[in-house]
């Protein structure tokens, strides 16, 4: 049988299973005439699908004409990256090869207008708005996976600048619910505080059971329904899990050891390490099958109600742990039993 799924993480897999609300809210949005907000923040857990969310949001947003999209890396200089993408991008490049719109940098020397060429990113890219402005267009930055970095604290600050004076930018980012939140904290960055963020949840676990039945149409349904509930709706589980059932045809010891593997390699090993002690001490007080009330925590941890409260909401944050009607939910499937192992082997 041929495989549908792809284990590429941020690839937009073949077997896409989309979350058409958040495109369509994002979108929509950033397409309206009076923009509730010129930035949305995506974030969740590794492997919950963020980069696949932002390239189906930027490549939605390339096809319409009066916009221009850029990708940039956080890890660099991202107004000179801006700057270089825009002015290659085949849409509105013809608009810099005029006389009249120049520049200086990089050893290129041109002139605006017969003015003084511009050696500064921040004011060339502000006259690449101006004129992008002119003509009607609007840009979008879409940046993955960002950190506290100084490249990012730098851009952050420019891209207030650029909102305070009226030019038509629109941001979309990604990054882990830690690295946001460190980002944010910055003194001068707080407007951060008040974008637009979207914790991703889980797959709809319908939408699984009904993609794994189509793709695996010669399967019984139970076996169908316990492919699902094994993935918990875990994006990156669903197209784990969908590779290997292709491979082996049914579910047997050795699938469940290689997706335990595959798991712990690939996604639970760098979220271990990411999760701070006081946080973990919580989710090894939740039973083996990753459910329990509210109730049952407060009596098994030797915590405080309130530093419990804290801890559930940045594990709720980070897109760990659910909380629904007061029943608590280790929402990465076999997780509990990854910590498990790790706390036997006191790894």
């Amino acid at each position: 049988m041929v495989n549908l799924f792809d284990l590429t993480f941020g690839k937009l897999p073949n077997n896409f299973l989309s979350r058409d609300n958040l495109i369509s809210e994002i979108c929509y949005d950033f397409c309206s005439e009076v923009p509730s907000s010129n930035l949305y923040v995506i974030s969740g857990v590794r492997g919950s699908g963020k980069t696949v969310l932002l390239n189906k949001v930027h490549n939605m947003m390339s096809e319409e004409t009066d916009w221009v999209t850029v990708k940039v890396n956080p890890d660099r200089d991202i107004l000179e990256q801006i700057a270089a993408n825009i002015y290659e991008s085949e849409s509105v490049k013809h608009l810099f090869l005029k006389p009249s719109f120049s520049f200086s940098f990089h050893g290129l020397t041109f002139s605006i207008d017969g003015k003084t060429p511009i050696s500064n990113i921040k004011s060339l890219l502000e006259k690449m708005l101006i004129h992008l402005k002119k003509h009607n267009k609007k840009l979008l930055v879409s940046i993955d996976e960002v950190t506290n970095s100084k490249e990012m604290k730098s851009f952050a600050h420019d891209f207030q600048s650029f909102l305070g004076d009226g030019y038509e930018i629109f941001l979309l980012m990604t990054g882990l619910y830690e690295n946001i939140h460190s980002l944010q904290n910055n003194k001068t960055l707080t407007f951060l505080y008040r974008a637009p963020k979207i914790y991703l949840e889980p797959l709809d676990l319908i939408d699984v059971f009904n993609s794994y039945k189509k793709i695996f149409s010669n399967e019984d349904e139970s076996v169908i329904k316990k492919l699902t509930l094994l993935t918990n709706g875990y994006a990156y589980a669903y197209q784990l899990l969908g590779s290997l059932f292709t491979k082996e045809e049914k579910i047997t010891d050795k699938l469940l050891e290689d997706y335990d593997k595959k798991l712990k390699d690939y996604c639970y090993d760098k979220i271990y390490d990411n999760i701070p002690t006081s946080e973990l001490s919580l989710l090894k007080v939740i039973p083996e099958n990753g459910k329990c009330t509210s109730k049952y925590i407060v009596e098994n941890c030797s915590m405080s109600i309130k530093q419990i409260s804290v801890l559930k909401d940045r594990l709720i944050k980070r897109g760990i742990l659910k909380n629904q009607k007061g029943v608590f939910e280790i929402l990465l499937p076999r997780f509990r039993n990854f910590i498990s192992i790790n706390e036997e082997f006191d790894i």
